[in-house]
């Protein structure tokens, strides 16, 4: 095939498995994780690495932010024949706490992107083999890792950051009837997609700041917990991985 249009990859370019990520630079994070990288393309938000982890292929994957450039690169990705994708990126905490991590469940779909997938009747679930390892991993690296809800807006400062414009602080009074642990702009299209392709997906994110009051994680803090985040869900892939073979 030609290289897909916006990844400019070919399939051999692409490890089996995929760490998708909001920030460009987190997938060299990602890379510093890899025995070996051999691939590396850049184009526009789009950024990926490719390498070699405990023997098995990987790529670290951006796509900026938001569910519809991630639904580009989902769709790439797919078209290049990756075996799953775990999106490793950052929340704001709702019920969990700040530096902590949260495996999305389920996720409210308050964004648009994935109604030109699925309709709204669908819940947006990740595959749950997956994500029972991931949280195995979490679980055996001693990490506060909290299985539940999430949810996916849109808009970044009328609906999760209003305090950064002096807007005062978000409405979460209905999120916390759920409880909702966590709220973020890719996850519920990334499950329906996942599930429309056949295709295995897991949100695993840090919660890097809290909605009420609003706070931000300190940066080493950060960095810290994004490289425990990552170790994390290699390894857990891989369990996964030898599972199904």
């Amino acid at each position: 095939m030609m290289q897909t249009l916006y990844l400019k990859c070919q399939p051999e370019d692409i490890g089996d498995f995929v760490l998708l990520t909001g920030d460009p630079a987190r997938v060299d994070r990602v890379a510093e994780q890899f025995e070996t990288c051999d691939y590396e393309m850049q184009n526009r938000e789009f950024y990926v690495r490719t390498g070699h982890y405990k023997q098995r292929r990987f790529s670290g994957a951006s796509s900026g932010i938001g569910a519809p450039s991630a639904a580009i690169a989902i769709e790439e990705l797919a078209q290049l024949g990756v075996k799953a994708i775990v999106r490793v990126g950052t929340m704001m905490g709702v019920e969990a706490p700040m530096g902590s991590y949260v495996i999305s469940t389920g996720a409210v779909r308050f964004e648009g992107t994935s109604r030109d997938y699925l309709p709204l009747e669908y819940p947006a679930i990740p595959d749950w083999s997956l994500a029972s390892h991931l949280h195995q991993a979490a679980t055996s690296r001693g990490l506060a890792c909290h299985m539940g809800l999430t949810t996916t807006y849109d808009s970044f400062y009328p609906k999760m950051a209003p305090a950064l414009v002096g807007r005062g602080l978000p409405d979460v009074e209905q999120l916390k009837q759920a409880p909702v642990q966590a709220l973020d702009m890719e996850t519920s299209l990334l499950y329906i997609l996942g599930m429309r392709l056949r295709l295995p997906v897991v949100s695993m994110c840090l919660v890097t700041n809290t909605a009420d009051p609003f706070a931000v994680l300190d940066s080493d803090k950060r960095r810290a917990g994004e490289e425990a985040l990552i170790q994390t869900v290699l390894d857990g892939i891989l369990v996964w991985q030898a599972s199904h073979t």
